[in-house]
């Protein structure tokens, strides 16, 4: 009879496996960009772009004209309907200056039946000016302007996390408007090539996902009124001529605190919101430079996943400790400057949340493991659970040295163990005295003891101290008395399975007073106890031989159980023996 191959510790080959498959597992739960960590990540790799850009550099193809209060006050005149009046005089003066295409990131709804008229001869001689819309039906722009305007486009860019991400390209059949910044880009590109079909490139797929890798500073910049006010071709408040708009999109879209505001993925603040005229900005620039955003698909994130964990896992066998933390900080950091120059060389963003999740976990779960192991080989070289050893040395230094605790001590010796021994295969005397010890170890902690010691056949069990002192002499007495059962059980199943086999057990308990210590030299220490009491239990287990009893305590020990007749009934008192060093005694013995 053997115990079961589940109780033994998994192979390293086995563990790493387990490691391995375990954080492919978690990071699968994260092979997407919509998610939270993902889209952080992202975000990161965005604002890292924008912050390495020469501060000097300029889109040479977008300029924005923002219509804000500075230019309400400048007019006099609040922003509104009311500015149509001021909107065919900046056309022609945009046009005069080379503009490519003018776009107005806001709708037409209302009627000025004033104002129209001169806006729409204005739009339609420029023959270059579109509009935005926030609805499908081509109803909702002004009939009088609706046929003036090059083209009207849908202003929806998605957000998600309540930042502008992606535009989707594919118009549906029927009233649903193309994307405004799509129009301006494909009508940029056909200006460009004088009437020709344009070039522009599009993403694969029905949407794609806006390239953030700039500064809000990329794109040239101005107020309305200073535009309008310009005199002598320049822009006097900031002395720039006109040329700037020269075979440029110009983007007009409004400036306020309180509306079409968005805190953009290459600033990482999501306090701060910048005008929502520079998503379609973004927008326009990603198709214009081909720098649409590639998402990779969950398999090439699976597989950079696994890669990335093999090479974990090699650092964590690495023995000297200092290399082994310095690549564990080195790993993860070197997977994100990889992401991030993939994503700034090629527009490819692989997913790197999988790869920060898997990392945790596994190194978790390393962690774990580890202290699961030392728990277990500390158990087994110090005689107590080391969850308590700083709690003991602490304990022990509040004391000012070794401490001195009530606990009672049971020793339980094989009898006949020398002659088993000598007449038995020593395959099977390793068998049976392994499946021996186990069983007796698990009654012992059952009660909240622990095995302090092997001696040979013989186990010396403390209980009391330091897992728990309450009832120690209850759970002693409960221990010794399972143990015995479990040995009639372990003798019944050895027996058929034909295996010589050691039949009886001494069973000696005693309690008192003790010291518990760490001794050793400088190589190696161990916890130890001291004191009358385990020599009393030692001395008691070996009067089991001449009392022909397998389990003996002493009067203290009975004194504490004789109210529990579960336990005293058990027992018969025996005679007064002189135990050596101990003087007389009072023995009880089971019955």
């Amino acid at each position: 009879m053997t115990l079961p191959w589940i109780n033994r510790p998994p192979r390293l080959p086995e563990r790493q496996a387990a490691l391995l498959l375990v954080g492919l597992l978690a990071g699968a739960l994260l092979f997407r960009g919509e998610n939270f960590l993902e889209r952080l990540f992202i975000d990161l790799r965005f604002f890292i772009a924008a912050s390495l850009k020469v501060q000097d550099t300029e889109s040479d193809q977008i300029a924005l004209i923002m219509m804000d209060r500075a230019s309400e006050d400048s007019l006099g005149v609040p922003q509104g309907t009311q500015w149509r009046q001021f909107h065919p005089a900046l056309i022609e003066m945009l046009n005069e200056a080379g503009a490519s295409v003018i776009v107005f990131d806001a709708e037409f709804v209302t009627v000025e039946k004033e104002l129209d008229p001169a806006l729409a001869r204005e739009v339609a001689k420029a023959g270059n000016v579109l509009a935005g819309a926030d609805t499908p039906a081509p109803e909702a722009t002004a009939v009088t302007l609706r046929s003036a305007f090059k083209g009207i486009g849908d202003l929806h860019i998605t957000p998600i996390g309540g930042k502008p991400r992606y535009i989707a390209i594919d118009a549906s059949q029927g009233t649903t408007f193309p994307p405004l910044a799509f129009l301006a880009a494909q009508e940029h590109e056909k200006r460009a090539r004088a009437g020709a079909e344009p070039a522009l490139l599009l993403p694969r797929g029905s949407r794609f996902w806006i390239n953030f890798s700039e500064k809000l500073a990329y794109f040239p910049s101005f107020s309305y009124a200073d535009v309008l006010n310009a005199e002598n071709g320049r822009i006097r408040k900031v002395n720039t001529p006109l040329s700037i708009f020269s075979k440029r999109i110009v983007f007009l879209g409004l400036d306020y605190p309180t509306s079409d505001r968005f805190s953009f993925p290459n600033a990482l603040s999501t306090s701060h919101k910048s005008p929502g005229v520079y998503g379609q900005a973004f927008a326009a620039d990603t198709l214009l430079r081909n720098r649409a955003v590639l998402r990779v698909s969950p398999w090439i994130d699976a597989l950079a996943a696994l890669c990335f964990l093999a090479a974990l896992l090699l650092i964590l066998s690495i023995k000297p400790r200092s290399a082994r933390t310095s690549l564990l900080v080195a790993l993860p950091i070197a997977a994100f400057i990889a992401a991030a120059i993939l994503l700034a060389a090629q527009n490819v963003w692989i997913g790197y949340a999988p790869l920060f999740v898997s990392y945790w976990v596994v190194l978790i779960l390393h962690w774990i493991n580890l202290r699961i192991s030392l728990s277990a080989s500390l158990s087994r070289a110090v005689g107590f659970d080391p969850r308590l050893i700083e709690a003991f040395r602490r304990e022990s230094a509040r004391a000012g040295g070794p401490l001195r605790k009530e606990v009672t001590i049971l020793i339980a010796d094989v009898r006949g163990y020398t002659n088993f021994v000598s007449r038995t295969d020593p395959v099977v005397v390793s068998q049976v005295m392994a499946e021996y010890m186990e069983a007796m170890e698990r009654r012992i902690t059952g009660q909240g003891g622990y095995v302090n010691k092997y001696v040979g056949d013989e186990i010396v069990a403390v209980f009391g101290f330091p897992l728990g002192g309450d009832q120690s002499a209850r759970r002693a007495v409960r221990a010794a008395v399972g143990m015995l059962e479990e040995l009639r059980n372990l003798v019944a199943g050895w027996k058929e399975h034909g295996l010589a086999s050691i039949t009886h057990v001494g069973i000696g308990i005693d309690t008192g007073p003790v010291v518990f210590a760490e001794v050793g030299g400088r190589t190696k220490t161990q916890f130890d106890i001291i004191g009358d009491c385990i020599n009393g239990a030692s001395r008691i287990e070996h009067l089991t031989k001449e009392f022909r009893k397998d389990l003996l305590v002493s009067a203290e020990v009975y004194h504490v159980i004789e109210d529990d007749d579960s336990l005293a009934g058990l027992f018969v008192p025996l005679r007064t023996v002189t135990v050596r060093g101990q003087g007389e005694r009072r023995i009880f013995g089971l019955l």
